[in-house]
């Protein structure tokens, strides 16, 4: 049995788009943004006393912090989602998907103590997740077996997953555990895994990427026998595959130690016609007239209607793939 709460990812997607479309900052949809998850979680069961509101220490931001206890509270996981930002995809998509899973998950005995975490100030320099990482105890991050970090999972091309710390002189990738669980649970679910193994050297044999599957978990394809094309990527961006580039909220995890998952749909394969973000997962889609050369995320073309018109249904899509995985995942995130 699995559990699929994309039905409900969607309409969260949706009124997100339509009634919540400017959360930055000290804008209106912001407080309301709050209120209405905060709502959405009481009444799905949750207790006021298990939300806390934390304040971010030198910026004008609040995390929302629901904690679920576990059946072995000695052992902690966090899965988080930021909520402000002005775009639909980037990242109403993550937040549409982590509130239908802990609304649907009501009542479902968890593993171990869960933080889910709704992250403020992301896009100012991902200030929220960092501020929960700082809070963390050096007991709780070595007892976190892992953090789920899911952004902008709505209009890419592909459905990716990453994972994994890589030593930045030696490029060794260590703390697969995140990422090795989930493809392990993808295919479980009937999902096709496209890893390391799958696309090391895809794009060099090919010249392009494998072909859009609904059905497909991929990753970052690049390794050090075969690297990005484009020798412009900046050297702190040269992430190997099945890792990601320091850019959301699952970084300030990493940095503890703590092994990550970070969910995202993006297209690792675009030239884009900015070659600083080429090749990098930075642009969207392949299509270089939509968006702003394929970025959507970060542009003006970040909301309902640029997905009713180039990509209809593809939002539903990525949810009926990324709603399952991470309900698995939180059931059983070590088995």
């Amino acid at each position: 049995m699995h559990h699929d709460f994309s039905a409900e990812a969607q309409r969260y997607f949706e009124y997100i788009g339509t009634h919540l479309t400017n959360r930055s900052g000290d804008s209106p949809d912001h407080k309301a943004a709050q209120n209405w998850i905060v709502k959405h979680l009481v009444g799905a069961g949750y207790s006021r006393t298990q939300i806390t509101l934390q304040d971010i220490e030198e910026h004008p931001g609040t995390n929302i912090v629901l904690k679920i206890d576990g059946q072995d509270p000695s052992r902690l996981l966090i899965v988080g989602a930021h909520y402000d930002g002005d775009g639909v995809g980037d990242n109403g998509s993550g937040v549409a998907l982590l509130l239908s899973t802990l609304c649907g998950l009501k009542g479902e005995p968890l593993p171990f103590t869960t933080y889910a975490v709704f992250f403020d100030e992301e896009e100012t320099g991902c200030n929220g997740s960092a501020a929960f990482a700082a809070s963390l105890t050096p007991e709780q991050a070595a007892s976190t077996v892992c953090m789920i970090n899911i952004d902008a999972i709505a209009f890419g091309d592909y459905c990716n997953a990453y994972g994994g710390h890589q030593d930045p002189d030696t490029k060794k990738i260590t703390l697969l555990q995140g990422y090795t669980q989930a493809c392990a649970k993808a295919r479980k679910l009937g999902f096709h895994v496209w890893g390391p193994d799958e696309l090391d050297g895809y794009f060099a044999a090919h010249g392009e990427g494998p072909a859009l599957d609904p059905l497909g978990l991929f990753t970052s394809p690049w390794t050090p026998n075969n690297p990005a094309p484009e020798d412009t990527v900046r050297e702190e961006w040269r992430a190997y595959s099945p890792t990601t580039i320091p850019m959301s909220d699952h970084a300030a995890f990493d940095e503890l130690g703590i092994p990550y998952l970070y969910l995202e749909a993006t297209n690792w394969f675009s030239p884009s016609d900015n070659p600083k973000r080429a090749y990098i997962g930075y642009t969207d889609v392949g299509d270089p007239s939509i968006g702003v050369s394929g970025m959507i995320m970060n542009t003006e073309f970040d909301n309902l209607e640029t997905m009713a018109k180039y990509f209809p249904g593809r939002s539903l899509e990525h949810f009926k793939l990324y709603s399952p995985l991470l309900a698995a995942l939180l059931l059983d995130p070590v088995g």
